[in-house]
C-alpha cells in the first residue's frame, strides 16, 4: 500500500513546482518581451506630430508662420517652404517661426530620426500685395477730373496721392475726401498721369488725356498695367511726347465718359 502512494506524492510536488514556477516566467519572460517589441513598435512607427499657425498681420506687409511640435520623439529634419522657396527658422525650443512676406502656399515638413515623415499644407493670403483701384469711371467737368479710389486690405494712402502733368510738374488733389474715397485734380488736357497707393506701398498710376467734342468735355485713358517697382519707375515727370507715346500706346483700352 505505501509503494502506491509514492508515485503519487511525487506527481503532486512536480506539479506545485510547476506552478510556482509561471509566475517566474510570466515576470522575467513573457512580459519583458511583450514590453521590448511595443517599444520597438513604437520606435519604428513613431509619426511626428506638430500643427502650424499664420498669424494675422499688423501692417499688411509681414506676418509670422509658427510650427508647434506636439511629440518629443527626437526629431531628424524641421523645415518649411514657401512657394517651393525654403523658409529661414527660428527655433524655440520645440517651436520653430519664420517671418514671411509674400503671400502663397506653405509646405511644413518634419521628420523624425526613424525615417517616418509628416507635412502640413497651409496657405499665407493675410499680405496686402495688390495696389488700389480706381472705382468706376472718371468724370470730368470744367476742367476738372473727379475720381474714387478704394483698397480693400490695408487701405488708400491718401497723403501719397499725386498727378503729373503733361510738362512733368507734380500736381496735388483739388479735393479729397477720405470717408467717399473720392478726388479730384486740375485736368491737363495734354495729359494727366495720377499716382496712388495703400498703406502697404502698392501703387496704382492712371494716365487721362481730354479734349472737346461738340462742347462736350470727353475724358481718355484708364489705369496702368504695372504697379510696385515698375510704376514708380514710370512715375518720373514726362515730356509731352512722352506722353503722347504712352496714349497712343493705349488708345486701345480708351474710355470716353459724357
Amino acid at each position: 500500500m505505501e509503494q502506491t502512494r509514492r508515485p503519487t506524492t511525487r506527481s503532486a510536488g512536480h506539479a506545485r513546482r510547476k506552478k510556482s514556477e509561471l509566475p517566474h516566467i510570466l515576470v522575467f519572460y513573457i512580459l519583458p518581451y511583450i514590453v521590448f517589441n511595443v517599444i520597438v513598435f513604437f520606435c519604428v512607427t513613431a509619426m511626428p506630430e506638430f500643427d502650424v499657425d499664420v498669424a494675422d498681420t499688423q501692417d499688411y506687409l509681414s506676418t509670422t508662420v509658427t510650427m508647434n511640435l506636439q511629440s518629443h520623439f527626437p526629431t531628424r529634419s524641421v523645415t518649411m517652404t514657401l512657394n517651393g522657396e525654403e523658409l529661414e527658422l527660428e527655433k524655440d525650443g520645440r517651436t520653430y517661426t519664420a517671418i514671411v512676406t509674400t503671400n502663397g502656399s506653405i509646405e511644413a515638413t518634419v521628420v523624425n530620426v526613424n525615417g517616418m515623415t509628416s507635412k502640413i499644407y497651409d496657405h499665407v493670403n493675410v499680405l496686402d500685395e495688390t495696389a488700389p483701384t480706381f472705382d468706376g469711371d472718371p468724370v470730368i467737368n470744367d476742367g476738372v477730373i473727379y475720381m474714387a479710389i478704394t483698397d480693400s486690405q490695408s487701405g488708400v494712402n491718401f497723403d501719397s496721392i499725386y498727378a503729373l502733368n503733361s510738362l512733368g510738374e507734380t500736381l496735388t488733389p483739388l479735393t479729397v475726401d477720405r470717408s467717399a474715397n473720392t478726388l479730384s485734380f486740375e485736368m491737363d488736357p495734354d495729359g494727366l498721369r495720377v499716382c496712388a497707393q495703400d498703406m502697404a506701398g502698392n501703387e496704382v498710376q492712371a494716365n487721362f488725356t481730354s479734349h472737346s467734342v461738340d462742347g462736350v468735355e470727353t475724358l481718355e485713358g484708364g489705369i496702368d498695367d504695372t504697379t510696385g517697382e515698375e510704376s514708380s519707375e514710370a512715375a518720373i515727370p514726362m515730356s509731352e511726347e512722352a506722353v503722347e507715346a504712352d496714349s497712343t500706346a493705349e488708345s486701345d483700352s480708351n474710355i470716353t465718359i459724357n
